[in-house]
């Protein structure tokens, strides 16, 4: 225009890629933590009033892998966790403390997701379960007895995972587990004793 001033160019326009979506495909290792809370008992005669309670914490490790079709993520997990979970309560006879221990549990579970985000995942799982429990009776001055078994079991629960990097996940889960019931000697024989177990779970994923 005759005596205006030019109109400065337009800045061109750089449209950046999208950023790849997250594979969630492959294996994992894992490192967990947890606290637990349950019950124990033959609901008659061990403890006394047939039911006590239990607490504690674990610490394991899990190897895992995933499978993803679209938003769904399909896998396997195997894991060991050591505990320590404990509780006492009088037995019937007051002079003696009925208590019951959980050294370690195992699992092998199926995990079925869905992708709430490329990096988040929520999930469910369920499967078999392996624990260590001990049970026993004692009065204070050497009296009484324990057994330990391996007894089977089952795990289920919900839980939630999310991507920090290409290589790194956390996540957190709410499990419920119950075991079987069995017959342990102690002073003397209480038959169908067994316990459950509500768990918070929370690890730290390392994806291969």
């Amino acid at each position: 225009m005759a005596g205006g001033v030019a109109p400065e160019p337009e800045a061109p326009v750089i449209i950046q890629p999208a950023p790849p979506a997250m594979d969630w495909t492959g294996a994992y290792g894992g490192l967990l933590l947890g606290l637990g809370r349950g019950a124990y008992g033959n609901g008659a005669n061990f403890p006394g009033d047939g039911e006590g309670e239990w607490d504690g914490s674990l610490y394991g490790i899990a190897l895992c892998y995933n499978f993803q079709n679209g938003s769904w993520v399909y896998g396997g997990e195997l894991t060991y966790s050591g505990a320590n979970i404990d509780g006492s309560e009088a037995c019937v006879n007051p002079a003696f403390q009925c208590y019951g221990e959980i050294s370690s549990i195992a699992t092998l579970r199926g995990r079925v997701g869905y992708l709430v985000a490329p990096s988040t995942m929520v999930y469910g799982t369920a499967g078999f379960a392996l624990a260590d429990l001990t049970f026993g009776t004692d009065d204070g001055a050497g009296g009484g007895g324990e057994q330990s078994r391996n007894v089977n079991g089952w795990v289920a629960g919900l839980g939630l995972e999310t991507a920090l990097t290409e290589r790194l996940n956390i996540r957190g889960a709410i499990l419920h587990y119950e075991f079987d019931d069995a017959t342990y000697q102690t002073d003397i024989p209480y038959n169908n004793v067994g316990g459950d177990l509500d768990q918070l779970e929370l690890g730290v994923v390392f994806r291969f």
